[in-house]
């Protein structure tokens, strides 16, 4: 009788099967990741669509745009006539027209957006807010008492004026921002009209923007821009804790300006480390982690990929406004000083002499700018 060979692999045959579905895996992950972002892509453009859609039907039914913030109109709100409006943004207002009606019908709206009655409506994290590749967005659980002087803490204006209710509350926050123009800091409420008047884009503190008013085109005027909350956190990283509370009206929570190019963070290092002292203007700017840019829906409610190279206006060291921000080149702020119902400053950015990037011109609603392709 023959004997039986027990036919099997050798360690060197082993270890050749296991090499090729190491290559195999290794050229295969790279493919996954991409289809995964590019589904991601496809839910954050599709986020800023619907959104964009919500706010023409909201100036449809209001006659205009939704205002950033409203100064001074919450009746329980001993902030309202400060530096910082404790207002809601303008995501609040669209809720009815996101198929959020329940969540508004929720918001006490004669506190502002800190408000004790308004502390469980902060921590619902709305999915249509969310870009799916922006991280660090999960609600944060909001301290039971100031984290410092200065409030540094998430959803810092809880405790500011009023205790917390009992229980275990969160702060939600948000990828986007309404679009302010050159830029959105006009430091207090009830601004004057010679301010008020010099903010140039859709959506800002006070604004009551008509699709009438956007004399330069809808479909060359940003409505709203990705703002990256993990980028908040790489160029304000004591204070970006807080920044982006998708109720909040404040200027560096739900709004953007174009006064820094787009992914300052991540892609305009030069600048950033070179030119700018992190912490202030900054997290205005719009931003995303996906590579290259960032989503933007105009006014038409079409929504484009703007590249972080796109020709934006120039900076020079030296010119630099009193917080050390490095400004744009032949720009200049201007303070006026007012009483309504105490002396206030409101503050705006003349770019009358300066020299206007392509990002620029596709940010303010009516400045007569020739845009070409983008």
């Amino acid at each position: 009788m023959k004997p039986i060979r027990r036919r099997g692999f050798t360690l060197i045959e082993l270890l050749v099967v296991i090499a090729i579905i190491a290559v195999l895996i290794a050229l295969l992950l790279p493919a996954v990741q991409q289809a995964r972002e590019a589904a991601r892509r496809t839910q954050c453009k599709n986020n800023l669509k619907q959104m964009a859609l919500a706010a023409l039907n909201y100036e449809s039914d209001n006659k205009c745009f939704p205002g950033g913030s409203y100064s001074g109109t919450t009746v329980n709100c001993p902030n309202r006539w400060s530096s910082y409006p404790e207002n809601f943004s303008c995501f609040v207002r669209m809720l009815p027209y996101f198929d959020q009606a329940n969540v508004y019908n929720a918001i006490n709206f004669n506190e502002c957006s800190s408000g004790p009655s308004n502390v469980a409506v902060a921590g619902l994290q709305l999915k249509a807010l969310i870009c799916p590749t922006d991280t660090g967005n999960g609600p944060v659980a909001l301290p039971s008492t100031r984290a410092s002087a200065s409030g540094v803490s998430p959803g810092w204006s809880f405790n500011q004026y009023y205790p917390l209710p009992a229980g275990n509350w969160s702060q939600a926050f948000t990828s986007y921002a309404g679009n302010a123009g050159l830029f959105t800091f006009g430091f207090s409420n009830l601004m004057p009209n010679s301010v008020l008047t010099q903010f140039n884009g859709v959506i800002y503190n006070d604004s009551s923007v008509k699709i009438a008013d956007v004399t330069d085109g809808t479909s060359n005027t940003f409505l709203f821009a990705e703002h990256s909350k993990a980028q908040l956190l790489l160029l304000d990283p004591a204070y970006a804790v807080s920044d982006g509370a998708w109720n909040s009206g404040r200027w560096y929570d739900t709004l953007f300006a174009t006064l820094y190019p787009v992914n300052l963070g991540f892609g305009n290092a030069s600048l950033r480390n070179g030119l700018v002292n992190p912490g202030y203007y900054q997290p205005t700017g719009a931003s995303s982690l996906h590579t290259g840019g960032a989503h933007f829906a105009m006014c038409d409610g079409s929504v484009r990929f703007v590249s972080d190279k796109i020709d934006s206006w120039s900076f020079s060291a030296g010119n630099a406004d009193t917080y050390n921000d490095a400004m744009p080149d032949n720009t200049v702020f201007t303070t006026v000083t007012y009483t309504a119902p105490n002396s206030k400053n409101g503050s705006y950015l003349n770019t009358s002499n300066a020299s206007l990037g392509l990002y620029q011109k596709l940010s303010t609603r009516s400045g007569g700018e020739v845009v070409g392709e983008f």
